[in-house]
């Protein structure tokens, strides 16, 4: 997957940019993710994703 892909489908957000929010907001859990980028709180699916983006920092 690259920095390019849409992790998540309702909010339009990409790896680069939870990836990005991650490293400058020391983000360790979904939620904290969900949070900071709005990733993940519409529907939902995109959580699996998120958490192995978490796993991959």
């Amino acid at each position: 997957m690259d920095n390019d892909s849409i992790i998540c489908n309702c909010m339009q957000i990409s790896k680069a940019e939870i990836l990005e929010a991650v490293n400058l907001n020391d983000l360790k859990t979904v939620d904290d993710v969900c949070d900071a980028t709005e990733a993940g709180t519409v529907c939902g699916s995109c959580h699996d994703d998120i958490e192995e983006l978490l796993g991959e920092v």
